[in-house]
């Protein structure tokens, strides 16, 4: 008893935080608002868009060139002062030692160039990234935006069954009071009022958390949306009309992840030149001066160096970055067989649910709400027993929320279309 009570307690409490006469903050909203509110103001792609300026910015330092390195000598206690006249600390007189050196690194075989070429292919890949992960988030934002707009239909359809039974609850109430109703007829309808209410209270629940969802992908603050889908768009899609190869074919062009693989082994390969090109050493130039230290007076001269590949000709990396290549080819291969796959999966399961949706009689839950009500009215009269009367009733109630989910599963699919081709191709025919 203290369960029931405990549950009671929820469901008015539910019933008045989704009352729309008490909300404050509610607010109609159509997919292409929810689309452009999205891409504006979602964190996730705003941190993923920083990244990816990031990125770029390794751009600009791969063009840079190597500083020259200068450096500067002087001597600091001059021993010799005594005898050759000069002076003790920091010696800046003839008689003192100081010297200059200028050094230039230079990149052979075209390293910079290829470290250029890695540095765009890493920040082409960053985009990418940011595209694929629009894509999925928007994904995630169109079903969270198809399961709000199924659950409040279906809580309509809570609303006017748990409507309906009170009155009619009021009415045995009396009726039961006055001797004319048993009370275990009273009993019964009071327990299907009871187990509306649980029921009800599930799907609220449910909505409390598409709510949540659909906030955190907004970026707004406990705003509850009202869902605003065309349904004579939806109505009027057919998958049926798209030719399953043109579907592939897209995805080959438009999966963002797929070009993310392809830019992985872009890299590889890049990355395998650079490799090869590191075995080459690069080239020091000096030129320096020095006052008093070489074997004249005012030395002058210029230097070259760079390293004997004798020992360390970069085997390791060139063959680690060999074996890379190969698995990106691979990758690259079983991604596209994963690609293929996700679109057939979702055409097929996108056809078999318009199938099952057209065969569907959209005036079937009308034509039973309108007999519910006959029913009602005619258990009111006792023309039919309190059975009867709670089979239709239930009948009703299956078949509307039945409904509901099947249109939704069948919005789902189609996003599932746009998602696994990644473009919105469904509602571009």
């Amino acid at each position: 008893m203290v369960k029931k009570r405990y549950l009671l307690i929820l469901v008015l409490l539910t019933n008045n935080l989704f009352g729309q006469d008490n909300l404050q903050d509610t607010i109609k909203l159509t997919l292409r608002q929810a689309d452009s509110t999205f891409v504006a103001q979602n964190l996730t792609l705003l941190a993923e868009k920083c990244n990816v300026e990031a990125t770029k910015a390794q751009i600009i330092q791969a063009r840079l060139f190597n500083n020259i390195t200068l450096a500067a000598t002087q001597v600091a206690y001059n021993s010799e002062y005594k005898t050759n006249g000069g002076n003790q600390w920091f010696d800046l007189s003839d008689k003192g030692e100081t010297s200059l050196q200028v050094q230039k690194l230079f990149l052979l075989a075209g390293k910079r160039n290829k470290l250029i070429k890695l540095a765009e292919t890493n920040a082409n890949r960053e985009e990418q990234n940011y595209f694929d992960l629009l894509r999925t988030l928007k994904f995630s934002l169109r079903s969270t935006f198809y399961a709000i707009f199924t659950l409040q239909e279906t809580l309509r359809v809570y609303d006017k069954e748990i409507s309906s039974l009170n009155q009619l609850i009021g009415v045995f109430q009396n009726q039961y009071e006055k001797g004319y109703v048993s009370k275990k007829e009273l009993l019964r309808l009071k327990s299907t009022l009871f187990s509306l209410e649980s029921e009800k209270l599930g799907y609220t629940t449910q909505l409390i958390g598409s709510q949540s969802d659909l906030n955190i992908l907004l970026h707004t603050n406990n705003l509850h949306y009202i869902p605003q889908p065309d349904l004579n768009l939806l109505e009027s899609l057919s998958p049926e009309s798209l030719k399953l190869q043109a579907l592939v074919d897209t995805a080959y062009t438009h999966r963002y992840d797929l070009k993310m693989v392809q830019s992985d082994l872009d890299i590889s390969k890049l990355n395998l030149a650079y490799q090869k090109a590191v075995a080459v050493p690069d080239l020091t130039l000096s030129a320096g001066w020095d006052k008093n230290g070489g074997y004249i007076r005012n030395y002058n001269f210029i230097g070259l160096q760079f390293d004997l590949p004798f020992f360390n000709r970069n085997q390791g990396n060139i063959k680690s970055a060999k074996y890379n290549l190969e698995s990106a080819k691979y990758k690259l291969q079983s991604t596209g067989d994963q690609v293929r796959s996700e679109v057939l999966k979702a055409y097929s399961a996108a056809v078999e649910n318009n199938r099952l949706y057209q065969k569907f009689d959209r005036h079937f839950v009308a034509d039973l709400e309108e007999l519910n009500r006959e029913m009602l009215k005619n258990y009111e009269k006792k023309n039919i027993g309190l059975v009867e009367f709670l089979d239709y009733y239930d009948a009703y109630k299956t078949n509307a929320v039945e409904l509901n989910n099947l249109r939704n599963n069948r919005f789902n699919a189609f996003e599932n279309i746009n998602f696994t081709v990644g473009k919105d191709i469904i509602y571009n025919k």
